[in-house]
């Protein structure tokens, strides 16, 4: 049987073209909208609009919480960069058929500085939001 040999110049032609190779972020997006961040954090307000209970958490500055269908709640003096995550209770996600997947819809109440994110169902693999980042800067991913 013969086995090809690797030369050193092979080995680093190819090391050189992966290392260059760029994967892109998966559903990376900006909402165009900037939060004030004030010295004690970011004040954002959950809004169920989905007809299940929603599970939620603020990475690091809560534990995982129950968000009942209509209702929702203000999460004040969130550390920035401020994660928010979010997915239904008892609905496993699956893109296959579009069930268990959110959208989201970003506002900003200028005059309070609190930023409103109303959770709804979607049927649609690229409208799927659920993860929130507040940076320190004020300016929002969506994932």
């Amino acid at each position: 049987m013969k086995t090809k040999r690797w030369t050193l110049l092979a080995v680093f032609l190819l090391a050189t073209t992966l290392g260059s190779v760029q994967l892109p972020l998966a559903a990376q997006v900006s909402s165009g909208i900037t939060v004030p961040v004030a010295p004690e954090g970011v004040t954002v307000r959950l809004v169920n609009q989905t007809d299940e209970p929603v599970t939620y958490e603020a990475l690091g500055d809560t534990q995982s919480r129950l968000l009942s269908s209509g209702d929702d709640v203000t999460l004040r003096a969130l550390n920035t960069p401020a994660t928010l995550t979010f997915f239904y209770q008892d609905i496993q996600k699956d893109p296959q058929t579009g069930m268990g997947l959110l959208q989201t819809e970003l506002s900003l109440n200028e005059a309070t500085g609190v930023l409103d994110v109303v959770i709804r169902p979607t049927n649609s693999l690229d409208a799927d939001v659920s993860n929130i980042t507040v940076e320190p800067s004020g300016d929002i991913f969506m994932f």
